[in-house]
């Protein structure tokens, strides 16, 4: 799967998370505080009718209102007055196709603390929230109780409304965080895409001199990746151009070596084949040819130590350096050529490779033999 379509994707599933969090936590609210809302509701309508009756409004209660409520289907709230006998005056609702009736004890509290609430069935499936206040009009001696009530299923409809309302907006909120995720990942990963395709077109063509536009942000987390890669092109860029130069000198020695080579060989093999030819020779010959012989044999064996400390460097086991002592090197270096004396004062211990300080002494020694106007001491 694409990082763009995770990205998305991620982005949805954190939206549609927090969505079923915050809904669930809305309702538990809900659930606690639609009874305590609905009691408060009730409490203000059955005090205002009682006020109303205690006024004369009691007297004008038509026997048959002119709408009244189903309490088995409807879920608004509805008004009963009773006698203090329980018998019913007035009521704005039905249950069963008559008005609900009302518990004794309700009326019994009422008239005797000043208020009452229950929650009860009248009949199967319907169930009320009533509260009740006293009423009396002194002068009309007049008394009972007037209820207020309404149906607990008013608290599920509001809380399927609720859950539904969460639902749609949930959908409506993952799908934008979908769509906003992908346009925000595409815009996001356009450095990257940018990055392979400059990556695929320098792997097929070698072109190590391209490089990443700069991003728009060199802080961020793209920024630094261009940079890095542009970094890494520019080292492989060099390293790649020493290699060529490094690979250019090695031809240059081989192609060198190989012409120095050929002719102590050919020296060697011709004063071989004259002191096997020529047997009776003079001896001022043969010790000629003989000297030739182990001098090309020192020039080539040269040539092959050089070749195999190039070897040495490009297999990246470089020169090993330990230390040295310079006068016992030379004594050891001088104690193989007769004739020739060395005078040291102390000791120089150095750090370097003995095969090479070897053989520069010998080259010394050489060179002071060949060309030194006075007798080597």
């Amino acid at each position: 799967m694409r990082i763009r379509v995770r990205l998305a994707l991620f982005g949805a599933l954190v939206v549609a998370l927090a969505m079923f969090a915050f809904g669930f936590l809305i309702n538990l609210l809900a659930q606690q505080t639609a009874p305590n809302d609905q009691d408060k509701a009730l409490v203000e309508l059955v005090e205002s009718a009682a006020t109303e009756l205690a006024g004369g409004a009691a007297a004008l209660l038509p026997d048959d209102p002119p709408v009244q409520i189903d309490l088995a289907e409807g879920t608004e709230p509805f008004i009963a007055v009773v006698d203090e006998s329980g018998e019913v005056l007035y009521s704005s609702g039905q249950a069963g196709g008559a008005p609900p009736p009302i518990p004794a004890s309700v009326i019994v509290e009422a008239l005797e603390k000043g208020e009452s609430s229950v929650v009860y069935s009248p009949v199967t499936n319907v169930e009320l929230n009533i509260h009740a206040r006293p009423w009396q009009r002194v002068e009309a001696e007049q008394r009972g109780v007037v209820i207020a009530g309404q149906s607990t299923a008013v608290i599920d409809e509001q809380l399927r409304g609720l859950n539904a309302l969460f639902w749609i907006v949930g959908i409506i909120m993952t799908i934008a965080a979908s769509i906003v995720g992908w346009l925000v990942a595409g815009r996001a990963l356009r450095p990257l895409k940018r990055l392979a395709d400059t990556t695929e077109e320098i792997r097929e063509t070698g072109d190590l001199s391209r490089r990443l536009p700069p991003a728009g942000n060199n802080r961020d987390e793209v920024g630094v990746l261009t940079r890095s890669f542009n970094g890494m092109l520019e080292g492989l860029e060099t390293t790649r151009h020493e290699l060529s130069d490094s690979l250019a000198a090695q031809r240059r020695f081989v192609a060198d070596a190989s012409h120095e080579l050929r002719s102590p060989l050919t020296t060697i093999r011709n004063n071989a084949e004259f002191l096997a030819q020529r047997p009776e020779a003079a001896d001022s010959d043969r010790d000629s040819a003989i000297e030739d012989i182990v001098s090309e044999g020192k020039r080539m064996s040269g040539l092959v130590n050089d070749l195999l400390i190039l070897a040495s460097v490009d297999a990246g086991r470089g020169v090993e350096h330990q230390p040295i002592d310079l006068g016992a090197l030379a004594h050891d270096v001088v104690r193989k050529r007769p004739g020739v004396s060395i005078r040291t004062d102390g000791h120089a211990v150095i750090s370097g490779d003995e095969s090479s300080l070897t053989r520069l002494m010998v080259i010394l020694l050489e060179n002071a033999a060949k060309y030194a106007m006075d007798t080597p001491s």
